[in-house]
Parts: structure tokens; sequence; C-alpha cells
């Protein structure tokens, strides 16, 4: 069989399995090393302990304070959004 000549399909074929192992190889050694390394938080920290703030929280909070900015800004008082959301009367 080594002297025989190898078709293009088959070559190619060959070539395509090879890098395709290749690429498998590759994929679980960088998984692998990503698996054992070492942790990217302090070893302090409490992985169980419970969040302070949950990000609706957070978020509520943010909006609140964007809101009082937007108020204390304004020269209309707090009740304006009434007045423009009330249907006229002709």
């Amino acid at each position: 069989m080594a002297g025989l000549p190898i078709s293009s399909s088959a070559s190619r074929n060959r070539l395509l399995v090879w890098l395709l192992v290749g690429t498998l190889l590759l994929s679980t050694g960088l998984n692998l090393y990503l698996l054992f390394q070492g942790p990217d938080y302090p070893e302090d920290y409490a992985l169980d302990a419970p969040l302070l703030e949950t990000m609706a929280e957070v978020e509520l909070q943010q909006t609140r304070q964007a809101l009082a900015e937007c108020q204390a800004g304004s020269s209309f008082g707090p009740d304006s959004m009434a007045h423009a959301s009330a249907p006229h009367k002709h």
C-alpha cells in the first residue's frame, strides 16, 4: 500500500480527519488547563454567603436616584405628569 498512489479525495479526507482530531485534542487540553486553574476570587470570599442586594434592588435604586435628579432639575412640580396625561376638554 505504501507504493500505491492516493487519490485527492482520500488525501483530503485524511487531512480533515487529522485536523478534527487535532482540534479535539487542543480543545480538551484547553478545557483541562482552565479547569485546573486557581480560582479568580480571594480565598476568604464566601461563595455561599447571600448577596447583599439583588440586581433588581440595584436597578430600583438607580432608577429612583435618576428620578430624584430629574425632578430636582425640573421647574415643574411632582404632579406635572398628571396634568400632561389628563384628557383635554374642548
